[in-house]
């Protein structure tokens, strides 16, 4: 059998992932669709909020590299993981709310949980995939804009997806 390496960012994704996926499957399909009365998005939502939120990482990972460097090339290292994930919590105390284009749409929700739990794996995977397929150099390279945080690396993106995930996962209920 190969010996596959797995990078750093995939063995970060991948438990988030799993984590996120583990507690949805203790919901039942109630809890999992449930609207509190303050208007804070259902478990669904916030699944496909991060499915929308990952999908074009996914697509640009994926896609020839030549469409990045519409937004240039860094000429710095990458910032860490704990580094993207505390100037992500910063961000969630000013009033900052995700893009229209990152939140759910009634016609999206109108599908049963298992669905909406396989479009947020399909992409994952897609992410784990895809960074199979990208040097070091290439993650630390090229840039990718971000709505709050400004250009990130590719690398630095993958940081936030795993940072936004954790903090979505944080805030679900415990079934």
């Amino acid at each position: 059998m190969e010996n596959v390496r797995l990078t750093e960012e995939q063995l970060r994704l991948l438990p988030d992932c799993q984590s996120f996926v583990d507690v949805v499957n203790r919901l039942s399909e109630d809890q999992f669709t449930y609207k509190q009365a303050d208007g804070k998005w259902s478990v669904a939502d916030v699944m496909q909020h991060l499915y929308l939120s990952a999908r074009p990482i996914a697509r640009l990972m994926t896609g020839p590299r030549e469409v990045l460097l519409q937004w240039g090339k860094s000429d710095a290292s990458s910032r860490t993981y704990d580094t993207i994930s505390s100037t992500y919590q910063q961000i969630l105390q000013t009033t900052v709310k995700a893009p229209a284009v990152f939140t759910p749409r009634p016609e999206d929700m109108d599908v049963d949980k298992s669905t909406i739990v396989e479009r947020f794996l399909s992409v994952y995977q897609d992410l784990l995939d895809a960074l199979g397929n990208w040097t070091d150099r290439e993650l630390d390279g090229y840039i990718i804009p971000h709505p709050a945080l400004g250009k990130l690396t590719v690398r630095e993106m993958i940081h936030f997806t795993s940072a936004h995930t954790q903090h979505h996962l944080r805030l679900l209920p415990k079934a």
